[in-house]
């Protein structure tokens, strides 16, 4: 897919995850979809600005030094797309324009990168997280003694994060591209 333009790639990648959510999904919420309706007749929420915070992770927990994550630009948007029968929040959906600089907190080297895809966030009922669905590009961080090998990385593609109870997280679906920030940053 390297040679595949950005846009038709994505086009592509979209295409394929609004095919497998029709043939999985039920006759009935194939139309309420189509209508704009979820099933069960909930539609989403209206979208509401959702900011992105500048952050600093310790050295070891996703790169050897210090990762600091410092936004550029954004435009991020939020909507609730479901609610438990309680009103708790189920799913989320992410979406806008952000562009981050990537920063090695001990030698200050940098790698700004476009992470503005979108993606809906999964929860449980208590509240943590039980997926996070991304069409990216977009940054997330895998721990030591998570399913992944540690690293920060930029998931560009459709890319599905599952969460275990104790918070443990795997990389489930990984369809296009992985790039681990702390390598541009000199781990």
């Amino acid at each position: 897919m390297a040679m595949v333009p950005r846009f038709v790639r994505m086009v592509l990648v979209g295409a394929v995850v609004l095919g497998v959510l029709l043939a999985a999904a039920p006759a009935s919420a194939v139309v309420g979809l189509v209508d704009g309706a979820r099933p069960g007749g909930y539609r989403p929420e209206p979208w509401r600005t959702w900011v992105q915070e500048e952050w600093t992770a310790p050295a070891g927990r996703y790169c050897t030094f210090p990762l600091q994550v410092r936004v550029v630009t954004q435009n991020v948007r939020v909507r609730v797309v479901a609610r438990y029968p309680d009103d708790t929040v189920r799913r989320e959906e992410f979406a806008g324009p952000l562009v981050v600089d990537f920063v090695n907190g001990d030698t200050g080297r940098t790698a700004r990168r476009d992470a503005g895809g979108s993606g809906a966030a999964d929860y449980r009922p208590d509240g943590t997280w039980s997926r996070y669905t991304i069409v990216g590009p977009a940054g997330f961080g895998f721990r030591p003694g998570d399913h992944h090998p540690r690293g920060y990385y930029l998931l560009d593609g459709l890319h599905v994060i599952a969460f275990d109870a104790d918070g443990t997280r795997r990389l489930t679906v990984a369809v296009g591209e992985q790039e681990n920030v702390c390598l541009a940053l000199g781990d």
